[in-house]
C-alpha cells in the first residue's frame, strides 16, 4: 500500500487527488493509497449535514477565511484546519475482506492505537462514529464514501488546533460537544511530524498492510 504525505493542501485539491485515485482503482485497480495531510481552515458538510449545523452564516465563514464545501462523504459538519492531521485512505474493501462497518471500526481503532502511544485513553461511544476522550470531548472524526467497494474521504485527528471549532459548527450535530486536541491532554506537546509517523504505523498495524512512501505522481498513476 502506498503512503502519500503532503503538506498543507487546499480541500478541493485534495478532493481532486482522491477522485483521480478512486477512478484509477475503479478502472484498473492498482495499489491502495493512504494520504496524510493538513487543510487550511475549512468546514465540510457531509451527506447528513445541514446549514443548521453551522454556527454562523456562509458569509461570516468566508469573512473569517474559512472555506465551506458540501461533500459526498457520510456524516455532518466537520471543521478542518492547521493543527489537525487528516487521513484519506483509498482502499479496496474486497481485497481487505472488510465490510463498511468493519472498515469504519478499524479507522477508529487506528486512532485509538495511536493515542495509546502517547498515553492518552480514547474510546468509542455507542451510536456515534469517531473517537472521544471525554463524554463531550471529541478528538477524531470519521466520514467515508464507498463506491463499488472503493473508499475515499476518511478521518481527522486533532493534534494542536488553535481555534474553538464550536464557533464555526455544531460538532456532530450535538450542541455541547467540543473538539479537543491531543496536545491539550499531554504534559509535553508532540510535533505534527511525530503524530503522522505514529498514525501511519498504527494504520499499518490495524489494517495489516505495509506502507511504502510514494510521490503524488506514483499515487495517481498507481506505480510502485
Amino acid at each position: 500500500m502506498l503512503l502519500l504525505e503532503l503538506g498543507p493542501t487546499e480541500y478541493l485539491h485534495s478532493l481532486e487527488i482522491q477522485n483521480t485515485i478512486v477512478d484509477r482503482k475503479l478502472s484498473r485497480r492498482g495499489p491502495d493509497v493512504l494520504v496524510l495531510l493538513e487543510h487550511p481552515p475549512t468546514v465540510t458538510l457531509g451527506t447528513r449535514g445541514k446549514l443548521s449545523s453551522l454556527a454562523m452564516s456562509e458569509a461570516d465563514l468566508a469573512a473569517r477565511g474559512v472555506a465551506l464545501h458540501r461533500v459526498n462523504r457520510g456524516g455532518e459538519a466537520t471543521y478542518h484546519g492547521p493543527g489537525q492531521l487528516v487521513g484519506y485512505p483509498m482502499v479496496d474493501l474486497r481485497t481487505l475482506k472488510l465490510s463498511v462497518r468493519d472498515y469504519v471500526y478499524k479507522l477508529e481503532e487506528t486512532v485509538l492505537v495511536a493515542l495509546q502511544q502517547f498515553g492518552v485513553r480514547g474510546f468509542r461511544q455507542a451510536g456515534k462514529v469517531g473517537v472521544w476522550t471525554e463524554a463531550t470531548d471529541k478528538i477524531a472524526s470519521i466520514g467515508v464514501r464507498v463506491q463499488n467497494r472503493i473508499t475515499s474521504h476518511g478521518f481527522s485527528l486533532n493534534v494542536d488546533l488553535n481555534v474553538d471549532t464550536t464557533v464555526f459548527t455544531v460538532c456532530c450535530g450535538s450542541p455541547g460537544t467540543r473538539m479537543v486536541s491531543l496536545n491539550e491532554l499531554l504534559r509535553d506537546p508532540v510535533s505534527p511530524a511525530k503524530v503522522r509517523r505514529v498514525v501511519a504505523n498504527s494504520f499499518a498495524t490495524v489494517f495489516g498492510v505495509v506502507l511504502r512512501p510514494c510521490s503524488l505522481e506514483q499515487a495517481l498513476k498507481g506505480s510502485e
